[in-house]
């Protein structure tokens, strides 16, 4: 008798991987450096067809990053006036990262609720997918983000590097929870 997928026991063990995989993609970032500039800034010279997608206009400031941008419209949102320290700033930005990767993982855990341990194919799909579709496709048109065309290339590489990093980890935490919880 063939057994049906349990979708919330994935949702729920794609969450609590997520929880590791941020955590080592955070490790990440910080033995890896972003280049300098890349905050926001011009760091890239010259304008190619790629520097803008934004179908909405620009959201983001130029001293705060996607996360941060979505941060302070939710507060303003919320409660009708900007994030004042940079303190909460700081905070909203991390909470919408953390969110979003969980969200994420959640969305992982509930496609491939069971698959082999440790996943290295669909890490690294789930990864790479992020990071081509959210980092440099999806964020850019909603305007939380300069076009691709805007950042150097090891900009890129890193980021990549740090998706991958969140990928694996989340995919082989989730099928080890899915192995050893019934």
């Amino acid at each position: 008798m063939m057994q049906t997928a349990n979708h919330w026991k994935g949702l729920v063990l794609g969450v609590a991987g997520s929880v590791a995989g941020l955590a080592a993609m955070g490790k990440y970032f910080a033995l890896v450096p972003m280049p300098q500039g890349s905050a926001g800034q011009d760091d890239y010279a010259g304008f190619h067809a790629l520097d803008s997608l934004s179908l909405v206009g620009k959201q983001a400031r130029d001293d705060e990053g996607s996360t941060a941008a979505v941060g302070r419209i939710a507060y303003q949102a919320v409660t009708g006036e900007e994030p004042q320290s940079q303190e909460t700033r700081t905070t909203l930005s991390y909470q919408v990262h953390w969110a979003y990767g969980m969200g994420m993982g959640g969305l992982y855990g509930l496609v491939r609720p069971a698959a082999g341990w440790p996943d290295l194919g669909g890490g690294l799909a789930f990864g790479t997918g992020l990071w081509a579709l959210g980092s440099q496709i999806i964020v850019p048109m909603l305007g939380l983000a300069k076009g691709p065309t805007a950042y150097p290339p090891r900009q890129h590489l890193v980021e990549l590097g740090g998706h991958l990093v969140y990928g694996l980890v989340t995919s082989a935490t989730t099928q080890l929870l899915n192995r050893v919880l019934p």
